[in-house]
């Protein structure tokens, strides 16, 4: 009868087996360290923001702006308030850039925001003209003027408006367009008139073409200066001036019947711990404020999803959180 071999462990195997069990909780704790460390793709900024190390971030071309941000995770536990957020620097400098900076002749937009500017000639569609052909304004803001300008044209069968300025609207003694303001530089801005019968006429909001007062809050549009608003906004009614705001701005602005100055105004009681909350096209959204008196703010933004920020051309910034 044959003697059972006995069991022996050979200590080089021993250590090969552990040397490869270390390895594997390292590598496997690596991935995991680089993925939490990773920021979304498709933040949306609208306006120019420096990054917390002060340099300009690239963005790239397409209906939205797309970010990227050198923010850090937020690595202590604050509360599951906090869970999903980083903290986000943002300076003074930048209070002037967004989509709802109030600018006013004492604080006027600069053309800081041009390189954002697409060419009107190159871009538009054939349901409206334009004055002049070397006509500029922000790409969102042209892609909405687009949209706004095929579903008027498809609901009253007219193609009549012509885009008379953006930028640089003419406001001489003969222009249909009379008054230069101090928002327009900024780029988000539209100033019509109207063909007539092979002339170029003032629009002033009645008649067929009245759909457009009424209707381009639904593509991010506002008439600027709305009737009723000159205490708030120091204008009469101009309906032949529209301001490109977003669609999720221009949707509570018409709701609350709020212009430009009331919202922004509005808007400062909001803060990360207390957002206003609004669904709007089957998504939700939080919009809060952050202020002071620094040169340097931090605030709070999602990890992943998408958010917007936008200066008021006051003391501070305004985020819109997409939560769906």
């Amino acid at each position: 009868m044959k003697e059972k071999k006995k069991c022996r462990l050979r200590a080089d195997r021993v250590f090969l087996a552990m040397g490869v069990i270390v390895g594997t909780l390292f590598g496997a704790d690596g991935l995991r360290r680089n993925l939490s460390s990773q920021q979304p793709s498709n933040i949306t900024v609208h306006g120019n923001f420096r990054n917390s190390e002060g340099t300009d971030d690239e963005t790239s071309t397409g209906s939205s702006l797309s970010y990227s941000t050198v923010d850090q995770m937020t690595t202590a536990f604050e509360g599951i308030k906090y869970l999903g957020y980083s903290e986000r620097e943002l300076y003074k400098d930048d209070v002037s850039s967004g989509i709802l900076a109030v600018y006013t002749e004492d604080a006027p937009a600069s053309e800081y925001d041009q390189k954002q500017m697409i060419s009107l000639a190159d871009e538009k569609n054939d349901y409206y003209l334009l004055c002049d052909e070397h006509i500029y304004l922000n790409k969102d803001a042209a892609e909405a003027l687009n949209n706004m300008m095929e579903a008027y044209a498809n609901e009253t069968a007219l193609a009549d408006f012509i885009v008379y300025g953006t930028t640089d609207t003419y406001t001489g003694g003969d222009s249909l367009c009379p008054k230069a303001f101090a928002e327009s530089m900024a780029g988000y801005c539209v100033d019509l008139a109207l063909n007539a019968y092979g002339s170029v006429i003032t629009y002033d909001g009645n008649d067929y073409e009245s759909w457009v007062v009424d209707n381009c809050w639904k593509y991010g549009f506002i008439v600027r200066y709305p009737q009723g608003k000159k205490a708030q906004t120091g204008n009469e009614y101009c309906p032949w001036h529209l301001r490109y705001v977003g669609e999720i701005n221009s949707a509570i602005m018409e709701q609350k019947g709020m212009c430009l100055e009331e919202y922004v105004d509005f808007l400062e009681q909001y803060s990360f711990d207390d957002p206003y909350t609004f669904a709007f096209n089957g998504n939700g959204y939080q919009i809060y404020s952050v202020a002071g008196d620094g040169e340097k703010l931090v605030t709070r933004v999602p990890i992943s999803g998408s958010y917007e920020i936008s200066g008021d051309n006051k003391d501070g910034f305004i985020i819109t959180v997409h939560k769906n």
